[in-house]
């Protein structure tokens, strides 16, 4: 445990010392992309959208499920756990109250951004949509978990187990998705008789 804390340590000294004035306004700006909030907000969002526009209520029901299910374990392990938040002068936004272990924002970001990257792609026809929405599903959670060191509000290893909660609750939700979800129609895809223009 002493050695995880010394290269923890040893990272957020490599973290502070990466800081500008440009990298510290992005950082602020892109972690309120993980914020318990927005994260909430924005599954209620997407679950709306694949429900009423893509007319998939199984999948839109476990989309949710599965980003409520990130914030609940990340909740469960910081009360379990109780580690205390990393103590450094160089501090870019304020010191949040809740524990430290695991990342939150990790975690409800992955779960969140995650699942609609994998349940979309998957329904969608379109491989150069599919490849869009799944490489940017995985690059947002990346880039909040990256900025929580970098502000100076979580260790790295607190990231690292976050995302990996975070995945497994978005993988989760594809094998749901595939055992329980709406069927692959063709909603995401082309409408049938598109590409015939001849009239009777």
């Amino acid at each position: 445990m002493e050695h995880i804390q010394a290269v923890d340590m040893d990272a957020l000294t490599w973290f502070g010392n990466q800081h500008s004035t440009a990298g510290n306004a992005m950082m602020k700006a892109c972690t309120h992309l993980g914020d318990k909030s927005f994260v909430l907000a924005a599954a209620i969002v997407l679950a709306l959208i694949l429900y009423f526009l893509a007319g998939r209520r199984r999948t839109a029901l476990i989309f949710l499920a599965a980003s409520l299910l990130g914030l609940g374990v990340g909740q469960c392990a910081k009360y379990l756990i109780q580690r205390p938040r990393p103590d450094v002068d160089w501090r870019l936004i304020h010191r949040p109250d809740s524990t430290s272990f695991p990342s939150g924002h990790s975690i409800g970001s992955m779960a969140l951004y995650g699942t609609f990257a994998l349940l979309a792609s998957r329904h969608l026809r379109n491989r150069a949509a599919a490849a869009l929405v799944f490489v940017l599903g995985f690059a947002v959670p990346l880039l909040v978990g990256i900025t929580r060191p970098y502000l100076g509000v979580h260790y790295p290893t607190d990231v690292l187990v976050g995302w990996t909660l975070g995945l497994a609750c978005a993988l989760f939700a594809l094998w749901a998705d595939r055992h329980w979800g709406d069927r692959l129609a063709d909603t995401f895809s082309d409408p049938p008789n598109a590409g015939n223009s001849s009239q009777p």
